[in-house]
């Protein structure tokens, strides 16, 4: 099966093509899996959709569930399944796929930092019920802001559609929100004490009522035009990613395995401390793209974490480095990151 185009919900961002997902299920406190290290935003989405985040651990060694993982936190109550292709890096989506069907789990997958991988030759977002994208910033096709829905079932389709329909039109309005609130996460981030429930509940509850919205025609336009260029876009982010893998040679790091279908969001690398925070800065100081993505968000949101539950996203934490693949780094800044990693 292929994932064709035509058949895509546009809507405002990702997180907001999952909450008309979930919320045209229609099935109220309802019960969600979703991996503990998911982009922060998806956790009050799942609330605002007016269902339960049920959060489940992923592999230390790249940053992805097993099928093992997600049983782990399955009880027999949940019926929504996100299953999150994170990095690029295609989940074991037949077993995980199978497995939702047998224990009648409805399975949205997210494709947000995946557009594009496949398993087995298959498209990520063709295998669940349901898929999710986007098109924001830095996103495999980037457009700044727009997501979109991929819907099997024709019924809940037209629900979805007309859910989304109903939502206000990207405006200023939202993105001066947006930025307002980036400021207010930057200031929580930069505070020395660990950001507690106390502050992030409700900084995304006020912020949840400006991610749903709709795109215009213009925006749906320029989305389909970039998407015309992502076989290009892959193939440039994979010739990339390959100077990384064959060039750094420290015994500092370890390279994560490549794995067939996998496209690259950021190329990643692990690095014990302390030679990972001396890597980062010595990137920064040299104005070298680098980022340190996803950490678990469990303690974000919910109280008296137990931390035991999420070693393996704990320890992926501690020691994940994303490298830039995309427009924004030249040949020059990659020779200069392999020069500063081989060097450590």
């Amino acid at each position: 099966m292929k994932i064709d185009i035509a058949d895509f919900i546009f809507t405002g961002r990702g997180s907001t093509a999952l909450w008309s997902i979930l919320k045209s299920l229609n099935r109220p406190d309802a019960k969600v899996l979703l991996p503990v290290n998911i982009c922060e935003i998806v956790y009050p989405i799942v609330k605002k959709a007016d269902m339960v985040p049920v959060l489940y651990d992923v592999n230390e060694f790249d940053g992805i569930a097993k099928l093992e993982n997600i049983k782990d936190a399955f009880t027999g109550n949940e019926s929504v399944l996100l299953a999150v292709h994170n990095f690029g890096l295609p989940l074991d989506i037949d077993k995980i796929s199978a497995w939702a069907v047998k224990n009648n789990l409805f399975m949205v997958e997210d494709v947000c930092n995946s557009l594009g991988g496949k398993f087995y030759d298959k498209p990520l977002g063709s295998w669940g019920d349901a898929s999710i994208f986007s098109f924001g910033y830095a996103k495999i096709i980037e457009h700044g802001f727009g997501g979109a829905a991929f819907v099997k079932d024709k019924n809940l389709k037209k629900k979805v559609e007309h859910l989304t329909d109903s939502l206000e039109t990207y405006s200023e309005i939202h993105r001066s929100k947006d930025s307002e609130f980036q400021k207010q996460l930057r200031d929580i981030r930069l505070n020395k004490e660990h950001p507690a429930p106390s502050t992030y509940v409700p900084l995304y509850e006020n912020y949840s009522d400006f991610l749903l919205y709709k795109i215009d025609a213009q925006a749906k336009k320029e989305i389909v035009a970039r998407m015309q260029t992502l076989e290009q876009n892959v193939e440039l982010r994979a010739k990339k990613a390959s100077i990384y893998r064959t060039k750094i040679r420290s015994n500092k790091v370890r390279h994560i395995d490549h794995k067939e279908g996998q496209i690259y969001w950021r190329y990643n690398l692990l690095v014990d401390s302390p030679e990972r925070q001396d890597l980062i800065g010595k990137l920064r100081e040299n104005n070298l793209l680098v980022s340190t993505w996803y950490p678990p968000i469990a303690e974000l949101f919910e109280e008296n974490v137990d931390k035991k539950k999420y070693h393996g996203s704990y320890r992926f934490r501690d020691k994940v480095v994303n490298l830039f693949v995309d427009h924004r780094v030249t040949e020059s800044d990659i020779s200069k990151t392999i020069d500063i990693i081989n060097g450590l």
